[in-house]
C-alpha cells in the first residue's frame, strides 16, 4: 500500500503502460477497470497481461473520442455501475487519473466527485533543470489522494439525501438536507434545498397521520420551491414538486374529519410505502388489512348511513338482516362489528355476492398469524405484493390515489 491508501477495486485512467504496473504494485487492487483510448490499448493490454500474476483482473473500456469530456465520464459511470454490480460500495472503489488527455481527465474526475468516489494520482517527483521540467530519478513515483471540492458545498450528500427519502426514511433525509442547506451558496440553491428539507419533514409528518403538521410544513415547501429558479436544471425539478405538493395539499385537507374514500386512498398509500419502498412486508399487511376495513366502513357510512362502532340495525331491512345472521353464523345482531362482519353487511346492502375470494381469505390468514397480529410468521415479499395488487383494484379511486402518492427525487 501506499501512504496507507487500500482499494478493492480501482479505475485508472491509462495513456502510458507504466502508471498500470505503479497501480497495481502500490494499491494491490482485486481488480482493475481500464480506460484508454483506441491508441494506446495494445500496449495498455500487454502491459495488465504481464501483472495478472499479481492477483488483480483486468476490465476494459475505450474511450472513441479523448477530445470529448463527456466520453470518458460515461466510461466512468459504466464501470462504476458495473463494479457496483459485482458488489463493491463505493468506499471500496479508487479512481487514479493519472493518464489520458485533458478533456478525460476532466471526465473522469467530475464523475468520481459527484459519485463520492475517492481519487489519488501519481505524482512524479521532477525538477527543473536547464529552464525545463526534468524527471528526478532519484525519488519514486508517489500515489497521492486528490480531495473532492463538492464535499465543502454540501451537493456530495445531496445522492445520500435522495436515498433515504426515495427508501421513505423522511426524517434521515430532512438531516441531510439540512446538512447540505447549510454549505450551499446562492440564493436559489438555498430556497431549492430548504425546500427539500421541508417536502421531507412534511412527508414525516404525513406518515405517522399528523395531518395538521403535514399540511404547514408542505405549504411552506411549496412557497420555497416556487421560487423563480434561472437554472434549468433546478427549474425543472422544482416545477414538478409544486404541481405534486399542490395536489397533496388539496388531499390533505379532504382527510381530516369524518371518514372519507381519501382516508382509506391515504392507508393504501402508506401501505404501499411500507412494502414497496422499505420492504417491511408484515408492516404493510397490517396496513392492507387496515385499509379494507376503513373502506367497508366508509362505504356502509356514505351509502347507508351505518357506523360500524354502533350499528343502527332499525335501518337494514328484515331481509338483508336475516341474510346477515345466516351468512355469519349469528343468532343476535351485534351492536358493533369488524372487517368480516362489515364486509359482509356491505357486499349485502350493495347487491353483491357473498362467496369470499381465495386472495382475501389468504390476506386475513397471512394477517392473523403474522408477527404484528397473533403469529410468528413473517410475511414474504411476492404475498405483500399480491395482496397489495387486490387492495388496489377493491378500492380504485386512481385519480384520488394520484394526489396522494408521495413524490421521488432524483438527484442533479
Amino acid at each position: 500500500m501506499n501512504d496507507g491508501l487500500s482499494v478493492k477495486a480501482l479505475i485508472l485512467l491509462t495513456s502510458r503502460p507504466e502508471t498500470v504496473g505503479i497501480a497495481v504494485e502500490r494499491l494491490r487492487p482485486e481488480l482493475v477497470g481500464v480506460i484508454s483510448s483506441q491508441e494506446v490499448l495494445e500496449a495498455v493490454v500487454l502491459k495488465c497481461s504481464e501483472l495478472k500474476g499479481k492477483g488483480a483482473r483486468f476490465l476494459y473500456r475505450i474511450v472513441d473520442s479523448p477530445m470529448e469530456i463527456s466520453e470518458a465520464f460515461n466510461r466512468f459511470e459504466h464501470l462504476l455501475s458495473e463494479l457496483e454490480g459485482m458488489g463493491y460500495d463505493r468506499e471500496d472503489i479508487l479512481l487514479d487519473a493519472t493518464g489520458g488527455t485533458t478533456p478525460m481527465r476532466l471526465g473522469v474526475a467530475l464523475a468520481a466527485m459527484s459519485r463520492g468516489v475517492g481519487m489519488v494520482h501519481q505524482r512524479v517527483p521532477q525538477r527543473w533543470i536547464d529552464g525545463g521540467w526534468k524527471r528526478d530519478e532519484s525519488e519514486e513515483v508517489a500515489i497521492a489522494p486528490m480531495e473532492n471540492p463538492l464535499e465543502a458545498t454540501g451537493l456530495l450528500r445531496e445522492g445520500q439525501a435522495v436515498e433515504l427519502f426515495n427508501r421513505r426514511d423522511y426524517a434521515a433525509a430532512a438531516l441531510v438536507f439540512g446538512d447540505v442547506l447549510e454549505k450551499v451558496s446562492g440564493v436559489a440553491r438555498r430556497h431549492f434545498y430548504r425546500g427539500l428539507l421541508l417536502l421531507s419533514e412534511g412527508y414525516a409528518a404525513w406518515d405517522v397521520a399528523e395531518y395538521g403538521a403535514a399540511l404547514e410544513k408542505l405549504k411552506a415547501a411549496r412557497a420555497e420551491l416556487g421560487h423563480e429558479f434561472s437554472e434549468a436544471e433546478l427549474a425543472e425539478r422544482a416545477e414538478a414538486l409544486v404541481g405534486k405538493v399542490s395536489a397533496h395539499l388539496s388531499f390533505l385537507g379532504s382527510i381530516r374529519g369524518r371518514l372519507s374514500v381519501e382516508n382509506v386512498v391515504d392507508m393504501l398509500e402508506n401501505a404501499r410505502r411500507r412494502i414497496v419502498d422499505q420492504g417491511r412486508y408484515d408492516d404493510g399487511v397490517a396496513r392492507l388489512y387496515r385499509c379494507v376495513e376503513m373502506r367497508h366502513q366508509q362505504r356502509l357510512r356514505e351509502h347507508h348511513s351505518i357506523s360500524t362502532s354502533e350499528v343502527a340495525w332499525s335501518k337494514v331491512d328484515e331481509k338483508a338482516r336475516s341474510r346477515f345472521l345466516e351468512a355469519r353464523g349469528l343468532e343476535e345482531l351485534p351492536k358493533e362489528i369488524g372487517l368480516r362482519d362489515s364486509r359482509t353487511l356491505d357486499r349485502i346492502l350493495s347487491g353483491e355476492e357473498l362467496a369470499e375470494d381465495g386472495t382475501f381469505r389468504d390476506l386475513l390468514q397471512k394477517r392473523n398469524h403474522s408477527i404484528l397480529a397473533h403469529g410468528l410468521e413473517p410475511i414474504g415479499r411476492d404475498a405483500a405484493i399480491r395482496f397489495l395488487e387486490y387492495v388496489e383494484d377493491s378500492v380504485g379511486a386512481r385519480e384520488v390515489r394520484d394526489a396522494a402518492e408521495h413524490a421521488a427525487l432524483r438527484s442533479l
